[in-house]
């Protein structure tokens, strides 16, 4: 070797006969896997800063989390440190009102307040992050979201960034035992759906061992649908309201985000039409009363189908506008279709 050659140093080779079998551990049974990078999505305004207070508050506390499956008297665990960075919610006009209403013990969740000068050195490959964990040892470490911990330098749409920006996640998850969860926005593009869903690299999607996603059902109701789990079947969808700034259990569903998706989309394209079809209806009978097979045929004449016209029907009664009744007896027996209010 000449003096411009730089000595390899090789790295300790492992023998699979040496190595000892470790079954996967759960910090939230069937949801979040522990020592793992896991990772949760959803829209602006879904309720993922409430979901992500409900987890720590359970982990605080040493007890279930609200979409936790497991009885309340087997549920009992010890509490643990919960440590959070979050970049979008104040600490003293959000989150603590959040954690304190979802039950935490907040004397078991620690963060670093965004005045603080050091704030903006904490990313995911940072030695400051590395030495916060040793110091505190939390069971959970939250980032949201997740642009604000990524190096400035790192570009996000570079094939496998994510992934090396990451790395030292999972090895300070075995070394520390410590769980990640990482908040990442979802895109509104119609027809998309699990991976595809995610704003950001898709390469946060491929390195974590659980996915969530938060999103609004079509009733106005909550739902945590988990979408990828490498350890095992992936949990029920939690069906969930916010009470007060608390994420509220309510039941289980076999929908999952796909399924939740495809009707907001739905509607989504639906919504133009029966505007349309109301407008007609209110033209129709604006001077009062008519058969309602009246209505029904003259909607068909100028295209308006019969769901689209159905579902028009169903808003304007649900709004108080639409009425109906029939008259007559036997053979003479009507149905009319009129107005309740005159304005639209």
């Amino acid at each position: 070797m000449n003096g411009n050659e730089k000595e390899i140093k090789l790295p300790k080779l492992i023998c699979m006969a040496d190595v000892e079998e470790k079954e996967a551990e759960w910090l939230t049974p069937n949801y979040l896997a522990r020592a793992c990078i896991n990772m949760m999505a959803g829209d602006g305004g879904s309720g993922k800063t409430t979901t992500w207070c409900g987890i720590a508050a359970g982990v605080s506390a040493g007890t279930r989390v609200f979409f936790d499956a497991v009885p309340e008297e087997f549920a009992k665990c010890e509490p643990q440190k919960v440590l959070f960075f979050s970049s979008e919610d104040s600490v003293e006009h959000t989150l603590r009102a959040r954690l304190r209403k979802a039950g935490a013990n907040l004397n078991n969740i620690l963060s670093v307040s965004l005045q603080d000068e050091s704030f903006g050195e904490i990313k995911f490959n940072s030695p400051i992050l590395e030495k916060l964990i040793d110091e505190v040892r939390p069971a959970l470490i939250i980032f949201d979201p997740i642009q604000s911990f990524i190096p400035p330098d790192m570009q996000m749409g570079q094939r496998n960034a994510m992934r090396n920006c990451l790395n030292p996640l999972i090895g300070w998850g075995e070394k520390y035992g410590c769980t990640f969860l990482i908040v990442v926005h979802t895109n509104k593009r119609q027809g998309v759906f699990g991976r595809n869903r995610v704003a950001d690299s898709a390469d946060i999607w491929d390195i974590s061992r659980s996915v969530l996603i938060v999103g609004q059902t079509q009733d106005g109701k909550r739902y945590l649908s988990h979408e990828k789990s490498n350890y095992g079947e992936p949990g029920a969808t939690a069906i969930f309201d916010i009470v007060d700034g608390v994420a509220v259990f309510e039941e289980y569903s076999d929908k999952k985000d796909k399924d939740f998706v495809g009707e907001r989309d739905f509607e989504t394209r639906q919504a133009p039409q029966r505007a349309d079809a109301e407008r007609f209806i209110y033209e129709f009978l604006k001077n009062g009363k008519k058969p309602t097979a009246e209505l029904d045929e003259a909607a068909k004449a100028t295209g308006i189908s019969k769901n689209t016209l159905n579902r028009a029907k169903t808003e304007l009664r649900k709004r108080g506008l639409l009425g109906g009744k029939s008259e007559g007896f036997g053979n003479n027996k009507a149905f009319y279709s009129y107005l309740i209010e005159k304005t639209f």
